[in-house]
């Protein structure tokens, strides 16, 4: 009980410390997503203000191109023309209130002209002038427009952008130089509230490092008077390298918005950034993490608070459970280890337990496995609640055979495991015995009487297995071997296992021959009293590199026992009938063609489908072909099988009872089916010219057959005393190898050109 406590606290343990591990899990996640909310929101900000900015400089571009042409072709560039040009200038400055200040210069940097607001003598040479030189050489050599260093104009009381275009007359050499003051505070754009709120920031940076832009809540003209920091420049070129794999210049020609962390001593910040080719900008945009974070942090707090009270709530759960399975923990440690039909102990009880009966100083035992035969047709013909009442019957009666020193274990449905220290061979015969004659006694169960038999494989620790599972093996093969008898018992043998792992090989090679088609056809004559051929019955034949020849009687009931009997039927069912229609075409023979069907084969749902298929394709005539059926198919659901008949009825495919008299079939179920032919099995026919009883079961078999207006066919005709014999009882047709064995297809047709046949039709 206190291991169990312990079990269940460790499990306790574990499922906090998974439960721990999936909230963090879930805690990282939502801390992706909130981090991953903000970077999508600042892509979408960098996006949009991109490319407000790109159209309100391409606008002002524009201006500024067709206004410095006109000047430009209109002034001599003496100072008259500048005078000219003024109220031109401030004509412009009216109808453009963003606008500071309009202004056109020669290419020496010298200001001709300059809107009124403004003091042409006060102005300086920008060439000359160090703040504006390198922007101005810039607008000389670029066929866009250049823009200056951001500056506080006082006079505005505003932050100002220089835009500088170069004017060319002839679209060769600069002549002049158009510019204006762009006024920050005058423009929507570039109003100081682009940023998202305190904890963001947007900028643009020109590619000297200064900032040519800075929305945020503090506002600060310092932001324009340095350049940003080498460090964080550098900081920014590596994340492009390590993150996206390419260089600063890579990401300036992609033109795609790029989104990263930058967590270091100075920021610690989402940010986002994408480069305006035209104008040489990095728009740049900055969320500070701590807001980020804490955001997150109020979200998920509320989920923490639920998940403790989750915690406790689950603590006192498995408490309350805990002591609850003190009281039950017998209960179900005995139903864990116990069959709950008949409270026989189960295989896991005996897997557990059976270090009592094997280690290195264990006395000689046996293991008897016990199936009962044919049980299936208990629960298929009464139901499984019916089952399960004569499985308690069984269990009860072997109960009488169980002492403080055995063991027995109900192993599955109708398996019953019994260990006993009895080794002695003819102890163990005679408890088998026993054990036989008493499941054969008569069970009654809801006022039905039946009769069961049993099978028993023995197998004995150590001759023939020093662990659980080769004495299980080895009882198992030993029981298989029984179950051929029917209601006997039989102890494991070398040559068992032999003979087991030789079907196993059958079966495996069996697999590749039928995947291969090496197996092959061979047919054996029907002949009728007057010695004339009426048709064949088609055999199948193999002949394996690695086994030689394997019998039929090997081969086959292992492809029925591992489900191989589909393709090998229709491997068959193809190769006759193929091989057949053949035959018709080459010698005008039209014989009749018998196929041998398994209750599996007909059983399944597109037999009838898949042979009418194979007639039409090798146009042989239905009514031509007799399917051979075993008396073991009226085992099965009759109602199953029965519209199977009628499609074969009407295609006037004619129906054989193979082994007539050996199985389940009644005369009842004769009336009831479409059957056209009755065939008497070889045992009844070799005893019939020795043996009283043999002929009179095939006389009346004969008898029956006439009665139902059905052909009756004897198999196993082995001498002429049998043919004479068979002859004057009246049966119908004949096989055996006193007419002919079984024989290639070659073979046959060389036979049936020898032969005379007035009356080689299909019908008797």
């Amino acid at each position: 009980m206190a291991l169990f406590k312990k079990n269940i606290w460790s499990l306790y343990a574990f499922i906090v410390l998974l439960t721990l591990i999936l909230f963090a899990a879930l805690g990282i996640t939502n801390w992706k997503a909130n981090r991953d909310d903000f970077i999508e929101q600042q892509h979408i900000q960098v996006e949009l203000f991109s490319s407000s900015v790109n159209s309100l400089l391409t606008s002002q571009e524009a201006l500024l191109e067709v206004v410095g042409h006109q000047l430009a072709q209109q002034s001599d560039f003496t100072r008259t023309a500048s005078i000219q040009i003024r109220p031109i200038l401030d004509k412009l400055l009216e109808t453009h209130p963003a606008i500071a200040a309009f202004g056109l210069l020669n290419t020496g940097g010298d200001y001709l002209s300059i809107s009124s607001n403004l003091e042409l003598a006060n102005q300086r040479n920008l060439l000359q002038y160090a703040p504006t030189r390198d922007s101005f050489l810039d607008a000389l050599s670029s066929s866009s427009m250049v823009l200056g260093r951001t500056y506080f104009q006082e006079s505005l009381n505003s932050l100002v952008i220089p835009l500088r275009k170069s004017i060319s007359i002839d679209g060769k050499k600069t002549d002049a130089v158009m510019t204006a003051g762009l006024r920050l505070d005058a423009t929507i754009v570039f109003e100081n509230n682009a940023h998202a709120g305190s904890f963001n920031t947007l900028s643009l940076i020109r590619k000297d490092s200064y900032r040519q832009f800075y929305s945020s809540d503090i506002e600060s003209e310092s932001a324009y008077s340095s350049p940003v920091g080498k460090d964080v420049i550098q900081r920014i070129a590596s994340i492009f390298t390590d993150h996206f794999g390419i260089s600063v210049q890579e990401a300036m020609n992609g033109q795609e918005t790029y989104s990263f962390v930058v967590d270091d001593e100075q920021y610690h910040s989402l940010m986002s950034a994408k480069y305006i080719p035209n104008y040489k900008l990095w728009v740049v945009g900055r969320t500070d993490l701590t807001h980020v974070d804490s955001i997150f942090i109020q979200e998920f707090s509320i989920l923490f608070v639920a998940f403790i009270f989750l915690q406790f709530g689950f603590y006192f759960l498995v408490k309350s459970i805990a002591k609850n399975e003190q009281r039950t923990r017998s209960q179900l440690i005995y139903q864990a280890n116990h069959d709950p039909l008949t409270s026989l102990p189960n295989r896991l009880y005996m897997r557990r337990n059976i270090g009592k009966w094997i280690d290195d100083e264990s006395e000689p035992f046996s293991l008897l496995f016990i199936d009962i035969d044919n049980f299936k047709c208990v629960n298929d013909t009464h139901g499984h609640d019916f089952g399960d009442k004569v499985l308690k019957q069984i269990a009860l009666r072997l109960m009488r055979f169980r002492s403080r020193l055995s063991l027995l274990v109900r192993e599955s449905s109708d398996e019953f495991l019994f260990l006993t220290p009895l080794s002695n061979e003819a102890e163990i015969k005679r408890l088998a015995k026993r054990i036989i004659e008493v499941l054969s006694q008569p069970y009654e169960v809801e006022s039905a009487q039946f009769l069961l038999g049993c099978s028993i494989g023995v197998a004995r620790f150590p001759e023939h297995g020093k662990d659980l599972d080769s004495l299980l093996r080895s009882a198992d093969i030993s029981m298989y071997k029984a179950k051929q008898q029917q209601n006997s018992y039989s102890i494991f043998t070398t040559e068992m296992q032999d003979a087991h792992l030789y079907k196993m090989k059958v079966e495996q090679r069996l697999r590749i021959a039928i995947e291969k088609q090496t197996l092959f056809m061979v047919f054996q004559p029907l002949v009728r009293a007057n010695e004339s051929i009426h048709g064949v019955e088609a055999l199948v034949r193999w002949i394996d590199d690695e086994l030689g020849f394997v019998p039929p009687d090997v081969f086959i009931p292992i492809a029925e026992n591992t489900g191989l009997m589909q393709k090998l039927g229709t491997f068959i069912i193809e190769s006759s009938i193929m091989q057949i229609a053949h035959l018709h075409r080459t010698t005008e023979q039209k014989i009749g063609l018998s196929i041998n069907i398994s209750v599996r084969q007909f059983s399944h749902q597109s037999f009838s489908e898949h042979l009418f298929a194979t007639l039409e394709k090798y146009q042989l005539s239905p009514s031509c072909l007799t399917l051979e059926i075993t008396e073991s198919l009226f085992i099965e659901d009759v109602t199953l099988v029965k519209p199977t008949f009628e499609a074969l009825k009407e295609k006037n495919i004619k129906i054989s009872l193979d082994d007539f008299g050996t199985g389940y079939s009644s005369l009842s179920m004769l009336k009831a089916l479409p059957i056209d032919e009755l065939k008497i099995d070889k045992s009844f026919i070799e005893n019939i010219a020795v043996d009283q009883q043999s002929l009179t079961m095939v006389q009346n078999i004969i008898a029956i057959g006439k009665n139902f207006g059905m052909v009756v066919l004897a198999e196993g005709v082995e001498s002429n005393e049998h043919f004479a014999i068979l002859k004057a009882c009246g049966c119908d047709l004949m096989q055996g190898y006193y007419f002919s064995r079984p024989i290639p297809y070659d073979e046959l047709a060389a036979h049936l050109n020898q032969q005379v046949t007035e009356h080689a039709e299909c019908s008797v």
